[in-house]
Parts: structure tokens; C-alpha cells; sequence
């Protein structure tokens, strides 16, 4: 890879990273879409799901292509191994889902070896909450590494969850990859935040066609995807050695997506139910419920998102203590 960081002004690099990325995944992904009609891979609406037409299920696959291809041209693979490795495989997983419906158990099987890649092969452990009750840091010592396993497992799930309406995962996930671009120039991440860039190239891609009404979804293979790429984001720009990012920033980026999926699982098991099992009691479906349309709903979570990211990148830059910020998640 030429490494054009060396030739051109960062911002000018910026911009190509996120061109190409957006640019790949906005032309393919209306072609995928006729193959996907014509072999079957498609979106069926049900009792649990809102849409009534069927949709083309390659949202996840067209974005991938963006990403692979803007990340081996811009970004060099230095500690990212594990992270591509991770991400080929539950892309394929999800693909191969979306197509055939895999077992439950095989696709969370699948998420627990990827986030053992990004562990052992990205060096990306969560070593530290921060110091969330003013008691000190909260380091995590010998269960690091399964906790780091667990919450990987925890957000890809809770962005494959909250995929229910159109444009909410997409923009769920486009608020936080801009906000842990900021998040990682100031910590002095360069390759993260590019990163970070690529992966809000392809989303906005994928939104011009998932918007209300949308003419694809993105599956599986985008949902898995997009939630494993914010678990290592979330982990990596927060435990860098002396990072000047907290690690409740993080949490307050996902907070929705994560209060929603613990919230929805924890209902389910309380009544006896698979805590995976599919209903209609989802943040999106209360507000529905409640006499919004569906464009409303996603207006209203997305601003709800866009409101505790704001928090966590002002709270980062002021400096503000940790314990501050995780009350007010917690509230």
C-alpha cells in the first residue's frame, strides 16, 4: 500500500478514505439488489416485522465491499488483523444467515471467535471502566479478557436488535462511527479515526437507499458487522495507554442501542422467555405504540442518540470526571 498520509494534507486523506468507501458502496449496492431479487435473498415481511413489501437483503454486503476496499488503500493493516479477520467472519456468518437462516447458536459461536481474534491478534482488551463511582479506576485484572469477550458479543447483538426500522441501525451506528472519529484524533489515533471515516462512508452509502421508504435492508451481514466494528472502536480508542478518552464516553455513544437490548432481555427473561427471542417491545415499537410514524420514531432515537454522543464528546473535551458522565447515563 502507498502510503499517501506522506503526500497530501490529513484532511485531504480524510476525505478520499470516506469518497471511496461511500462511492463503492453507493454504485454496488443497486446492483447487488437485482442479483438478491433474482436468487432469493430477501425480506419477507411477518407478524414481528413492520415492512410489507419484500426487500433485498445486501445492505451489509455492499457496505463491506466499501470498507475492505477504502481501508486497503488508505489504511495500513499494522494492528487491524484481528479486527479484518473478525470482520470478514461475521460479514460471511451474517450472509450466509441472511441466505439461509443459520443456527442461532452457530452465529453466536461465530461472534465469540471473532472477538477472540480482535483480542489476541488487535491487542484490544478492555482493561479499565474508568473511575465511574469516584472510588478510583475500575481495572479488571484477570477477567479482562472475557469481559472484553462479553461486551464485543453484547454490542453486536445489540445493534443486530435494534435493526427494526428503516434507517435506525445505519443511523444509530453513523452517529457513533463520527463521534469515535473525534474521540480518536483527539486521543491521537490517526488510523482509528480513519477507520472511523471509511465505515461512515459506506453507512451513509447504505442509508441513501435504507431511508424511509427503503429499497434494501442490510441483514445480518451489516448488522453483525457494524456491531462488531463499534464494540473494537469503543474498546481500542478508550484503552489506549494515558488515552484522554474515558471509557464511559463509549458507553454513553451506545447507550441506546445498549439500554434498549438489556432492557428487551431482561423483560424476555423475567417472563421466561429466550432472551433472544423476537417481540415487538423494542424502544422503536413503544414509540409506535405510542402514535408515531416510523420516520418520527427514527427522527426521535436518532436524536436521543445524538444527544448523549454530544455528551461524551464535550464531557471528553472538558474533561469532565467519569463519574459525572456515567450518572448521567445511568439517569
Amino acid at each position: 500500500m502507498v502510503r499517501l498520509v506522506n503526500l497530501m494534507t490529513l484532511p485531504l486523506y480524510i476525505f478520499l478514505a470516506f469518497f471511496v468507501s461511500f462511492a463503492i458502496a453507493f454504485l454496488i449496492l443497486p446492483k447487488l439488489s437485482r442479483i438478491a431479487s433474482r436468487i432469493g435473498l430477501m425480506d419477507h415481511p411477518n407478524r414481528r416485522k413492520v415492512h410489507k413489501n419484500p426487500k433485498p437483503l445486501i445492505g451489509g454486503l455492499g457496505m463491506m465491499m466499501g470498507i475492505y476496499l477504502s481501508c486497503l488503500l488508505f489504511i495500513p493493516l499494522s494492528n487491524l488483523r484481528g479486527f479484518y479477520t473478525g470482520l470478514f467472519m461475521l460479514a460471511l456468518v451474517g450472509f450466509l444467515d441472511d441466505f439461509r437462516e443459520l443456527n442461532h447458536n452457530l452465529k453466536f459461536v461465530a461472534q465469540i471467535i471473532a472477538s477472540i481474534i480482535m483480542v489476541y491478534f488487535s491487542q484490544t482488551v478492555l482493561q479499565s471502566f474508568g473511575d465511574l463511582f469516584s472510588f478510583g479506576p475500575i481495572n479488571l485484572g484477570i477477567i479482562a479478557i472475557p469481559l472484553t469477550i462479553f461486551s464485543t458479543v453484547g454490542v453486536i447483538n445489540a445493534i443486530n436488535m435494534v435493526d427494526g426500522l428503516d434507517g435506525l441501525a445505519g443511523g444509530l451506528s453513523l452517529i457513533a462511527f463520527i463521534s469515535f472519529a473525534i474521540l480518536s484524533y483527539i486521543n491521537s489515533q490517526t488510523e482509528l479515526m480513519l477507520l472511523s471515516v471509511v465505515l461512515s462512508g459506506a453507512v451513509v452509502a447504505f442509508l441513501r437507499y435504507n431511508w424511509q421508504p427503503s429499497k434494501l435492508f442490510m441483514g445480518d451481514a451489516g448488522s453483525l458487522s457494524l456491531g462488531f466494528s463499534l464494540a473494537f472502536l469503543s474498546i481500542a480508542i478508550t484503552q489506549k495507554n494515558n488515552s484522554l478518552v474515558p471509557p464511559v464516553a463509549a458507553l454513553l455513544i451506545l447507550s441506546v442501542p445498549i439500554v434498549d437490548t438489556l432492557t428487551i432481555m431482561i423483560k424476555r427473561v423475567l417472563k421466561g422467555k429466550n432472551p433472544f427471542y423476537a417481540d415487538k417491545n423494542h424502544l422503536h415499537h413503544i414509540l409506535l405504540k405510542f402514535g408515531l410514524d416510523k420516520k418520527d420514531a427514527v427522527k426521535a432515537i436518532l436524536l436521543l442518540s445524538g444527544v448523549f454522543s454530544t455528551i461524551a464528546l464535550i464531557g471528553t473535551i472538558f474533561k469532565v470526571p467519569d463519574y459525572y458522565l456515567f450518572l448521567i447515563f445511568s439517569l
